[in-house]
């Protein structure tokens, strides 16, 4: 029996084969293209994407996910060309940034701004923020805001260089207070983000990114837990606790999506079985472009 061809799989496929492809051959010096400013032109994949979405004959449908998946990968492998090559080695720069823990302070919020790397928070601290970075891309800043909802804290990458660049390192691992409760918002580049919230009350939860790798473990500390995603092409896994509802939004034709003990009540709309009766909620809401989505339960 042959099983039709399943657009995303077909589009995904071609992606990272032909980007690794040319990559491959960069690096072994068998072929340079000069492809910086092609990712000027990226809604073009939109459009190829939209098209074979409404169109009906299957063949046609997998040479447009196809073209779209090598403009994409040409997009890819110019940026990695443009930031990636020639590049003399940076200083790398270590810091540590701290806040005191109030414990009069009830409610705290943290904006974490950065481009590439790798970005961790997955541990409590005696303190209200702690972090520890390593970077040659600049260097971090913070800011702290005392105000009458509690504290508000930024940690931006300032002096910014590039956002990437071959070897180059970004890593940022952060900590946090559990007492208070807590509005995250990260805005992140091409970055790895791991980050486990189940120790906090996380009200509100906020994520920018472009091309990144994202991994979130939510709890159930909190009554209401709003969790809003904006991502480009990324690859996105959430894990939610079983004794919460849950409720997904999500607004995107373009992303394969795995919700695992969710049931769709409507059109890009799904919750779990318990949402009615669960004392503690959890709305998630996903705007994404071609990404990768994972939903599951623990």
């Amino acid at each position: 029996m042959v099983h039709p061809m399943n657009t995303s799989r077909v589009f995904w496929g071609t992606l990272w084969i032909v980007a690794g492809i040319l990559i491959l051959l960069a690096k072994l010096d068998v072929m340079t293209l000069e492809l910086g400013s092609l990712w000027k032109y990226w809604p073009l994949i939109l459009v190829l994407w939209g098209v074979s979405v409404i169109t009906g004959a299957r063949a046609i449908r997998a040479v447009l996910a196809v073209l779209a998946a090598v403009l994409l990968a040409l997009i890819i492998y110019g940026l990695w060309e443009e930031w990636g090559s020639g590049r003399e080695p940076r200083e790398m720069t270590d810091q540590v940034f701290m806040e005191r823990y109030d414990t009069t302070l009830h409610r705290a919020s943290l904006r974490f701004v950065s481009g590439a790397g790798s970005f961790t928070l997955r541990d409590t601290c005696a303190d209200l923020f702690r972090a520890e970075t390593t970077t040659d891309f600049g260097k971090y800043e913070i800011g702290s805001r005392t105000g009458s909802d509690g504290r508000d804290l930024t940690l931006t990458l300032g002096e910014h260089r590039s956002a990437f660049h071959a070897g180059g390192k970004n890593n940022v691992a952060m900590s946090l207070h559990p007492a208070p409760d807590w509005s995250l918002n990260f805005e992140v580049g091409a970055a790895t983000l791991d980050a486990d919230l189940s120790p906090f009350t996380a009200e509100n939860v906020d994520l920018r990114t472009g091309v990144a790798d994202v991994r979130l473990k939510l709890g159930d500390r909190a009554k209401e837990s709003r969790v809003n995603i904006r991502a480009g092409v990324s690859s996105i896994s959430i894990r939610v606790p079983e004794s919460a509802g849950c409720e997904i939004s999500w607004e995107s034709g373009l992303s394969p999506k795995s919700f695992n003990g969710f049931k769709e009540e409507a059109d890009g709309k799904y919750r779990t079985a318990n949402f009615d009766a669960a004392a503690k909620k959890i709305f998630l809401r996903f705007k994404t472009g071609v990404s990768d989505l994972k939903v599951a339960r623990y």
